[in-house]
């Protein structure tokens, strides 16, 4: 899977309902991998969002009895910010931002899952 074909679909995606855009983000960097168009305006919130993952990771020791962290979610007075590990091999998050409801966000954890699947293949 190429870079084009990785944008579109993160179009895709960021088109779903609900959804005001996403990115790719390198767990290790923060640097953004990779957008969904029209996000351009939101990119310093992508790149601050793999804190939140950071900070779970500084302390996974402490909720090790949950099991390992599969999303992280951030209501926020005017939407949600979501973080879903997309691949490990680059390390990649995508981070979504939504509306509170309405998003079928169980769709985005598969839709996630089978984008990481085919980054991975290709790299």
């Amino acid at each position: 899977m190429n870079r084009a074909d990785v944008a579109a679909e993160l179009d895709r995606m960021a088109a779903e309902p609900g959804i005001s855009g996403c990115a790719l983000v390198d767990t290790d960097t923060g640097m953004i991998w990779q957008l969904s168009s029209g996000a351009r305006a939101s990119e310093p919130v992508w790149e601050a969002a793999v804190d939140y993952w950071r900070l779970h990771k500084r302390q996974e020791s402490h909720f090790a009895d949950l099991g390992a962290l599969h999303v992280a979610v951030m209501y926020h007075a005017t939407g949600a910010l979501v973080l879903l590990p997309c691949c490990a091999e680059p390390e990649l998050l995508l981070v979504a931002h939504g509306k509170h409801a309405g998003v079928n966000w169980r769709a985005w954890q598969t839709m996630v899952r089978d984008l990481g699947k085919k980054i991975s293949a290709a790299a």
